[in-house]
């Protein structure tokens, strides 16, 4: 693992590779190509096997599955007394163990009942960010490579019981695309706190609390990143407070009033040139869209832009079926939306659809029969048009999303 998480190579590579612990290479379609070992025993490469390793692949240093067992015992001869076979002598079934772990390594075992598994928490720049209980993971599904982040224990210092994780976020640098951080978000009762994690360095900088008022009002895993800046909306609240990661400086933003604050189905984002807006999703099936701007005093407010139906347009991509809307992201000027609904027959639907914000054009991403917990997932630039220095090459591109 080294300090720096390289970004993620051009989508047209036909081959991934892992690195493996020993420091060789390995590549997942030459799994199937690694010659087998030509002296093992008879007992881990039986006779008339393939001599391509294809389905033996712990064999490929030569090592046996089980260890040799030891030769048969004699048999007694007809009408002989039984009696007592030495231990060194007893057959038995080898048993097979996980080799244990590292003493220099603490494991804590999660609380009964506890769920240890991943999920998504974020998917921005060509990676993939995820969370369980004790650790991060950066993912390049492109090449599987995989980097596990420390949590920041230290964040909790000050801390009373009331301490919690709101979420984490990637965040990319324009200045060095090669080098990746996550920033956490937690609080603590009427207190917000940022850590930010480098590769540059792989630790946290742990920053101050921060007063906020309320009493545990912001709401879990909903921030919203947005130009350097996570955005992040309170229960029952016309705000959202907005955390810089440049400066740190933590501030209240105002909510549009016709935004219902409860059904939490608006998100922030940023139009294609780069403006904040709010988009929201009303249970008409009407979609409301706010940018950013000030008034002639200066004074931040919420300018409305557009107020558009969606329920003939989302009809026409579904074929008629209407349900539950639910605004996903808003990135780049596109509004990400999913919409489930139950059929007659008791089956769940989901629809991921995308909305420009410039033509009002909607376009059907993916369905099927599953839930509707989802992160577009945006490629990064290949690296053959990224300088060393982190500026671009200079050629005009035009990437799809």
């Amino acid at each position: 693992m080294g300090s720096q998480l390289p970004p993620p190579p051009a989508a047209s590579t036909a081959t991934t590779h892992a690195a493996a612990a020993d420091g060789m290479t390995t590549t997942i379609s030459s799994l199937g190509q690694d010659p087998a070992p030509r002296d093992l025993p008879p007992l881990a490469q039986p006779a008339g096997a393939r001599p391509r390793g294809a389905h033996l692949p712990l064999l490929a240093r030569g090592r046996p599955l089980l260890p040799a067992l030891p030769p048969p015992l004699p048999r007694p001869p007809p009408g002989a007394t039984p009696r007592a076979v030495p231990r060194s002598r007893r057959r038995c079934r080898p048993l097979l163990r996980p080799p244990a772990p590292h003493r220099s390594r603490r494991r804590r075992r999660p609380p009964d009942g506890a769920y240890t598994g991943w999920g998504i928490v974020d998917c921005r720049d060509g990676y993939i960010l995820l969370r369980n209980m004790f650790s991060l993971a950066a993912v390049n599904p492109m090449t599987w490579a995989v980097d596990i982040i420390p949590m920041p224990d230290d964040v909790r210092a000050g801390s009373g019981l009331s301490f919690g994780f709101l979420g984490f976020h990637l965040l990319s640098s324009e200045e060095n695309p090669w080098s990746l951080r996550v920033v956490c978000v937690c609080a603590d009762v009427s207190r917000v706190r940022a850590a930010v994690f480098s590769s540059e360095t792989w630790d946290w900088a742990i920053h101050p609390w921060v007063e906020i008022g309320g009493d545990n009002s912001l709401k879990y895993n909903a921030g919203m990143l947005v130009d350097g800046s996570v955005y992040w909306p309170f229960h029952g609240e016309h705000r959202m407070i907005r955390i810089n990661t440049a400066t740190m400086e933590v501030i209240n933003v105002d909510l549009p009033l016709q935004v219902d604050v409860e059904s939490c189905n608006y998100n922030a984002g940023e139009t294609r040139d780069g403006q904040l807006c709010i988009v929201y999703a009303a249970d008409d099936f009407h979609l409301h869209v706010w940018i950013r701007g000030v008034d002639g005093d200066g004074i931040g407010i919420w300018v409305p832009q557009n107020i558009l139906s969606l329920s003939a347009e989302i009809g026409r991509v579904t074929r008629g079926w209407l349900g539950h809307l639910r605004v996903v992201q808003v990135r780049s000027g596109y509004v990400y939306l999913s919409m489930k609904c139950i059929t007659p027959v008791g089956i769940l639907r989901c629809w991921f659809l995308s909305l420009s914000l410039e033509t009002m054009k909607i376009e059907s991403l993916i369905h099927g029969t599953f839930g509707d917990s989802a992160y577009p997932y945006i490629m990064a630039w290949p690296p053959c048009l990224i300088c060393h220095d982190g500026s671009s090459t200079g050629h005009e591109v035009e990437a799809s999303h």
